[in-house]
């Protein structure tokens, strides 16, 4: 699971920002850069930090990180925040986020992400269906964008095998704010992630 975590967030390489994309463009698109992604990574003399560094200019671009943050927590539990508030956890969801990711860089063998279906739920909303591979194995991992107001495409939730990565981290946060302030929660999201298992 935490190997296919690493995977979907470098499968988001990309070399121009994602509201330069119309719909119908969005699968190749993506297999474009899930192809140059998976070059970076087989690049053995390119410093994990370096490429870490290089995909996360990308993800500014098409994750909404202030959306997930929101959904994350929950639209009541956001609405009573402060703005300042807010922006904290915002910022600190991101960061968890990218940390998780660059914890688990070192998972990557040689697996393949290859597009398998483009389906519009809702003029604003898409889901492009992926199949992650190893050997005979296939994982189904699904990208969630929507059109925000000015008409950009964006990610806002990948579902992995199934399970919601927003609904993994609402379910979580709940049961934390269902014993500790929100304080704690700001506290539990500066803590380090605990060590990804070394590949055998």
């Amino acid at each position: 699971m935490k190997r296919i975590f690493a995977l979907l967030m470098l499968s988001l390489l990309c070399s121009y920002p994602a509201m330069a994309l119309e719909e119908r463009d969005i699968s190749s698109f993506m297999q474009t850069n899930i192809d140059l992604a998976t070059t970076i990574l087989r690049d053995k003399k390119l410093p994990k930090a370096e490429k870490s560094e290089k995909i996360f200019v990308i993800f500014d671009s098409i994750f909404d990180y202030n959306l997930m943050a929101q959904l994350a927590i929950g639209g009541k539990q956001w609405s009573s925040l402060s703005s300042a508030k807010q922006t904290e956890f915002a910022k600190l969801f991101e960061q968890k986020l990218k940390t998780s990711y660059m914890e688990k860089l070192d998972l990557y063998t040689d697996e393949k992400l290859v597009i398998k279906n483009l389906e519009k739920i809702k003029d604003t909303r898409i889901h492009l269906t992926t199949h992650l591979m190893k050997n005979s194995e296939v994982y189904e991992i699904i990208y969630k964008f929507y059109k925000d107001k000015n008409g950009s495409w964006m990610i806002y939730d990948v579902d992995i095998l199934g399970v919601s990565i927003i609904q993994a981290y609402r379910t979580q946060f709940a049961d934390i704010l269902a014993k500790e302030p929100f304080e704690k929660l700001l506290e539990k999201l500066k803590q380090p992630d605990e060590p990804a298992p070394k590949k055998q």
